[in-house]
């Protein structure tokens, strides 16, 4: 789903709190949207209109690395600030109408943007293809996080507060980590934590983790 959406945004330019969840409910208007998380290091934010030059330049400083590794045939070496516009506003406009969330991710320290969450629909080719009922799914979350980022090993603090702000906050009761079989890094998370695996797409080179949030 994330990877359809990164190519639409591409193609455009050039290209109260309840937690009653029903599995196939990805949003709910009367639902209160968590406004952020914030661990000892890392800070979980909503993207801003604001942050589009430092966003754009925070992932082009690792685009070889995360293209080789997140498969969204995203980012391109040729990404312009002018597609990073388009797709920053895209995922404002998904904010703002509930269908679908954008969040960073800030270091703490010097309050730099390291990476991004995003929370979407489970994508209706998951089932046609691999077999995964959407219907048992809330949303499907995925990240990328810098090279750096990785270096310093945030990406262990990183998906501790994750998954303690979706069972803290979160209104869902199951998700869907959907995962490249080239990014180590969150195959290393995933694998080492509870979440089950489900399988993998050959076609697509992923590999599906169902996470159960459990409130805490």
């Amino acid at each position: 789903m994330l990877r359809t959406l990164l190519r639409c945004c591409f193609l455009l330019v050039i290209l109260p709190f309840s937690y009653s969840a029903t599995a196939a409910d990805f949003w709910q208007e009367d639902w209160v949207l968590p406004e952020y998380a914030e661990g000892n290091s890392l800070i979980i934010r909503p993207i801003k209109a604001s942050d589009k030059a430092r966003f754009f330049h925070s992932y082009m400083t690792s685009q070889k690395w995360l293209y080789d590794r997140l498969g969204w045939a995203w980012p391109s070496e040729k990404s312009t600030m002018e597609q990073n516009e388009t797709m920053v506003n895209y995922h404002l406009e998904q904010a703002n109408e509930h269908t679908a969330f954008t969040y960073l991710v800030i270091d703490k320290q010097d309050e730099s943007i390291i990476g991004a969450v995003y929370m979407v629909p489970v994508a209706a080719s998951r089932e046609e293809k691999s077999g995964i009922p959407r219907s048992s799914y809330n949303a499907e979350v995925s990240w990328w996080l810098l090279e750096s980022a990785v270096n310093d090993n945030l990406h262990n603090d990183f998906f501790a507060l994750l998954t303690d702000w979706l069972e803290a906050s979160w209104p869902w009761r199951q998700v869907l980590f959907p995962v490249s079989e080239n990014n180590e890094t969150a195959l290393q998370l995933l694998e080492s934590s509870s979440a089950r695996s489900l399988g993998r797409d050959l076609d697509a080179k992923e590999k599906y983790f169902s996470y159960a949030i459990s409130r805490k």
